[in-house]
């Protein structure tokens, strides 16, 4: 399928999904990453108001939800920058520090140079780019996972994985949230995957816009698409 294809079909669907509004919510766990750090706390990209002991908090323009984190599965999925990580069966090195935290992917890394993603992100002196990926949970992600399966039912295509990606900044210990520039990310698409298909990314933004993004690489068992600064829904589809 060809990209402008990809265009004349998402017309439709994005005159509908705009109206869902999808709710994003970033999770704080300030005893793991810092102060104004997401983790995986329980929350994600959801439509639900959160849990019973969770306190709502602002951070920038963002809803931070606040729970005890779940300090283990976080700290494991913890990367420096520079760390090897396997990424479909391969050692590669990712650019960025953060959490990798996702299962639903064989492995994902950043493979833009951190000075490109500097510049990119128009970080200042002392800020450092840093990355959160997991997986999305359908169950809490309501409004987010309607927009993407519209738009894969317009395509035509299967939702293999979905990810749920915050791309910003940590400045003395805090969170900084960002909202331009992106860095390239390559995923390993999962064992299932038939490698014979096209894979696409559906990314589903703060406010319900939706992107539809090409595979960058030639790799039949990895995927490589751009991670927009800020908070998404990037779901691996293919046809």
């Amino acid at each position: 399928m060809k990209f402008g294809r990809i265009k004349k079909l998402m017309t439709a669907v994005v005159a509908a999904t705009m109206l869902m509004s999808a709710t994003l919510m970033v999770c704080a766990a300030d005893t793991v990453l810092g102060n104004g750090s997401p983790t995986a706390s329980g929350n994600d990209l959801s439509s639900s108001t959160g849990s019973s002991n969770s306190t709502n908090t602002t951070a920038g323009s963002s809803t931070v939800v606040s729970e005890t984190p779940k300090l283990s599965y976080v700290e494991k999925a913890t990367k420096a920058e520079n760390a090897r990580i396997s990424v479909a069966g391969t050692e590669i090195k990712t650019s960025l520090s953060g959490v990798y935290a996702a299962e639903t992917v064989r492995g994902a890394v950043v493979e833009t140079p951190v000075a490109d993603v500097k510049a990119s992100l128009g970080l200042a002196e002392g800020q450092k780019p840093t990355i959160f990926i997991y997986d999305v949970d359908s169950k809490k992600s309501v409004n987010a996972m309607a927009s993407i399966n519209a738009a894969a039912d317009a395509m035509g295509t299967d939702v293999v994985a979905c990810l749920q990606i915050e791309l910003g900044a940590k400045e003395n210990g805090k969170w900084v949230k960002l909202s331009d520039g992106s860095v390239a990310l390559k995923a390993g698409l999962p064992k299932s995957a038939d490698t014979s298909l096209t894979y696409y990314v559906i990314c589903v933004q703060e406010g319900g816009t939706i992107i539809v993004l090409e595979d960058l690489d030639t790799d039949p068992d990895t995927v490589t698409f751009a991670v927009n600064a800020g908070l998404g829904a990037y779901a691996i589809v293919a046809k």
